[in-house]
């Protein structure tokens, strides 16, 4: 102002201003950061596990939805085909005709193939075809010879393996993967997929996971229950 000695009114607030700010960053210790970032990490550490099992949780959901979506196409199939289901064979590639792999003549009543595919075992087992059709009981009762399995033959569907996840190594491109002479699920545990389960669909078409062989809920015969794979005799 002319003639006289006062500051600007805006000078006083811009330096009130500076003044604040840096009482707040002299205020803001060394100590206090290092408290902030020791909360930070904590609840990092409480999270991060509770969204890796939310993940788990995810895949398994889907694969169960799979073997489902699986097991109606099977009673679709059978329904139309005497209560048989495809036959298996040895290594038959997707496409082949001279035999088919077993889960293609399914494929007309599959939303689609992509459910073949469990997104955890197939990265363990490097291959898109990770269900397994649960023939074990037919295999014995033909001599151990190839054989489908039959529906009217089933006496015990809600605990009768129909097929789940395919625990066991076969050749990537097989699309025919059965457990005539392999246990499919209980060979080799711990499983390495869905942080050790398995996903077993069952004749009754309700899908339930282990993490081993329960002698009161599975067996693998036609009529006994609580029969282990290698323990299946004919009926």
């Amino acid at each position: 102002m002319p003639g006289g000695g006062a500051r600007p009114l805006m000078c006083m607030k811009k330096e009130r201003l500076a003044g604040f700010n840096r009482r707040i960053v002299q205020a803001f210790t060394l100590v206090e950061l290092l408290v902030v970032i020791a909360i930070i990490a904590i609840l990092a550490g409480m999270l991060l596990p509770a969204l890796s099992r939310a993940k788990t949780d995810s895949i398994r959901m889907t694969c169960v939805n799979n073997a489902r979506q699986l097991g109606l196409a099977m009673q679709m199939y059978g329904d139309d085909n005497h209560a048989l289901l495809p036959m298996p064979h040895g290594t038959v590639t997707w496409g082949s005709v001279d035999p088919p792999p077993c889960f293609e003549p399914l494929a007309a009543y599959f939303v689609n193939t992509n459910i073949l595919t469990c997104p955890s075992y197939s990265q363990f087992y490097k291959s898109p075809f990770n269900y397994f059709m649960g023939a074990r009981a037919a295999y014995v009762d033909a001599g151990s010879n190839a054989a489908s399995t039959s529906f009217k033959s089933i006496q015990l569907p809600a605990q009768y393996v129909l097929s789940g996840d395919d625990n066991y190594l076969f050749a990537t491109n097989d699309a025919d993967p059965d457990n005539y002479s392999q246990d499919t699920l209980f060979q080799n545990l711990p499983a390495p997929g869905h942080a050790g389960w398995l996903n077993v669909l069952f004749a009754d078409q309700h899908v339930r996971n282990y993490q081993r062989f329960t002698t009161n809920d599975i067996t693998f015969s036609y009529t006994r229950p609580g029969v282990p794979w290698a323990d299946v005799t004919p009926d």
